[in-house]
This record gives structure tokens, C-alpha cells and sequence, in this order.
């Protein structure tokens, strides 16, 4: 692929030997103590050391124009950005997170079916993200072979994975399920659900969409809806509604972490979505009742490792120890607008 740089061998090579299983941004909980949290803001990627809680540091930001998503595997974060003149995504060189550099970009392209990135899980170097304009995509993150992708479904909002069973909300099918036994060649299951999901995308002025979220406690599948506020529960092998909670916003990010869902949400300029909640709410998943919530300003991620939460809003990074089952304010790292957050080493 023309914008991938021969260069590039020792990040490859880097890449290659680190690489692991990761949820969608951590979103489901980390199990590593993570060094770094990694914020995107429309303007850059911003690198926060949050290894001591209480006492976060910004350490260093490379510029992403219009970036508004990340997702980090180990070496790597993988930076999505907006604007349809900008790249697909950006990968990030963050072997060395203090003096991160950008190893190369992915275009969007008409001919390899990139437009707009809305979620992402990476497992044993194959990469599969959705897109809110061209549906599913499987990737060789391995050898950062975005060129011979495989690109399946509808235009597409969320996914994530149980054991070798991908599950994926899209226009097509609403939410369902991919077996992923041979992970570069995901096979349709026949399992879907078509009543209970908003399949839409909303746009956010400047940069950014509003869009279902999916994740899973492992046993069961959850949805993050956007136009009615809930979170359902759904029965994972046959997909059909358990149970459901209004949750009063919209939502902007979404995880699952040790039996309770965690969501941050807020209204939009745009219509349809103008009146909202605006914090990080915490649901007990066995009963989806209303645990704990803190308000915010302009509420945008959240990523959950151990003992924390790490939420991002219009005036930077909140972290807050969620051992109780409460929010506990550890520190807030007042550094302007959060759009999205990951964890990594």
C-alpha cells in the first residue's frame, strides 16, 4: 500500500512480537495496570501518565487533526479522525510513549471502502473495526495489511467479542453475530435482532458521531441505545431482550467492568439529540439499576482498568477509584477537552 513507508521495518517488527488481545479502546477492562491514558481532542493525541492515580501527568501530544477515536494495542494507538480530507486512521508509534511519532496513515479511500471509524477490537493481530458508512472491516494489523481487508455487513456502529463469537450492530441486521473461529474470515451466524436497536448514526459538530455501543460481562451481550437511552441485555446465543434500563442520556462511550456498566453521555447540538443527561453513570448489570453517577460537562469516555475509571470531558480526565462500587474522585487533570480515552502500557 502506496502510504505505508518501507521505513517502517523496526515498528513492525516492534508490533509484531507485542501484540495481544484488546478490547474495543480497553472499554471492557483492562487486566494490566496501565501506564498511560491516551486521549484524543479533534486537535491532538494527548499522553497522560496516570500510573500513580492521584497525581496524573500530561507527558506529551502529537497533532491528529479532527481525531476523535483511539484504540491502543501494545506499541501502538490507532487514532481515528473526522474530517474527510484527513486519514482513515493514524498509527501512532507509542513503543516509547514519551516522544510518540506517527508510523503511517490509512486514507480513506473509495476503493478500499474506509470512510468513518466507529469502534474497534484487536485480537492476535487481526483487526476488526466498524464503519458507520462501510460496514465491518478485517484487517492483518500484523503486517499492516490494510489493503486486503475484508469488509462485510452494513454501515456499522459497535461490536465486541465472546470467546470465538463476534457481535456486531449494523444497518443491515441490527445487532448481530460472526463466528470468528479462523479470525481473518469472519462466517455469519444467522443470529440477529432487528427490533430492539437504533442502527443509526447521528452526527456531533464539529467532529464525531453519536452511535449504539455494544459490549458484553462475557455471558451476556449489552447495548448501549441511543435514541430511546437505555442499555439492553440481551440473551448472547439467541440475541433476544432480557432486559432494559432508561438511562437518560445519550450515549458517547460505553464499558463493562467486574459486573457493572459504565457509560458517559450528552445532548448534542444537532438535532435529534438535544436533551440528554450530561455525566458518567455506573448500573449494577444484575438488576440494571442505577448504581452511582457523577455530572459533568460534556461527558465523552471512559475506560475502566483494576480498581479505576477513567472519564474524559470538556475539561480533561477524571479518575476516579471504583472499588466501592461508587465514584470516588481521585484527581482531575484539568488539560481542555477529552473526546475519547485508552489505556496502555
Amino acid at each position: 500500500m502506496k502510504n505505508i513507508k518501507t521505513s517502517l521495518c523496526l515498528f513492525i517488527i516492534l508490533f509484531t512480537f507485542s501484540c495481544s488481545d484488546n478490547s474495543s479502546s480497553s472499554s471492557s477492562g483492562s487486566t494490566i495496570t496501565p501506564q498511560y491514558a491516551y486521549i484524543t481532542d479533534g486537535t491532538d493525541l494527548k499522553i497522560i501518565d496516570v500510573s500513580t492515580p492521584t497525581t496524573p501527568t500530561l507527558v506529551n501530544s502529537i497533532a491528529i487533526n479532527t481525531s476523535y477515536f483511539v484504540s491502543v494495542s501494545p506499541n501502538v494507538a490507532y487514532v481515528a479522525q473526522y474530517d474527510a480530507i484527513e486519514p482513515y486512521i493514524s498509527l501512532v508509534d507509542i513503543s516509547n510513549p514519551v516522544f510518540p511519532s506517527i508510523a503511517t496513515t490509512i486514507p480513506k479511500d473509495n476503493t478500499l471502502a474506509f470512510s468513518l471509524l466507529s469502534d474497534m477490537y484487536t485480537v492476535n493481530g487481526i483487526g476488526y473495526l466498524t464503519d458507520i458508512y462501510r460496514g465491518l472491516h478485517v484487517v492483518d494489523l500484523v503486517n499492516l495489511n490494510f489493503s486486503s481487508q475484508v469488509n462485510l455487513g452494513g454501515d456499522a456502529m459497535s461490536l465486541t467479542k465472546i470467546q470465538n463469537e463476534l457481535f456486531v450492530i449494523d444497518q443491515a441486521n441490527g445487532l448481530h453475530s460472526y463466528e470468528v473461529t479462523n479470525p481473518g474470515t469472519p462466517t455469519a451466524t444467522g443470529i440477529f435482532n432487528t427490533t430492539d436497536i437504533d442502527i443509526a448514526s447521528y452526527g456531533d459538530s464539529p467532529f464525531g458521531q453519536y452511535h449504539s455501543w455494544v459490549e458484553t460481562d462475557g455471558t451476556y451481550v449489552y447495548v448501549a441505545n441511543t435514541i430511546d437511552k437505555k442499555i439492553k441485555q440481551f440473551d448472547a446465543s439467541s440475541l433476544t431482550l432480557v432486559n432494559e434500563v432508561n438511562i437518560e442520556g445519550y450515549p458517547t462511550a460505553f464499558a463493562i467492568h467486574n459486573g457493572y456498566a459504565y457509560i458517559t453521555m450528552k445532548a448534542s447540538a444537532n438535532a435529534p439529540l438535544q436533551s440528554s443527561s450530561d455525566s458518567v453513570r455506573m448500573y449494577d448489570l444484575a438488576t440494571l439499576s442505577l448504581q452511582d453517577m457523577k455530572i459533568l460537562s460534556r461527558a465523552s469516555g471512559v475506560a475502566l482498568s483494576g480498581n479505576y475509571a477513567y472519564v474524559t470531558d470538556a475539561d480533561g480526565l477524571h479518575i476516579y477509584d471504583i472499588s466501592s462500587s461508587t465514584f470516588n474522585l481521585q484527581s482531575s487533570l484539568q488539560i481542555g477537552f477529552g473526546n475519547f480515552v485508552a489505556l496502555g502500557q
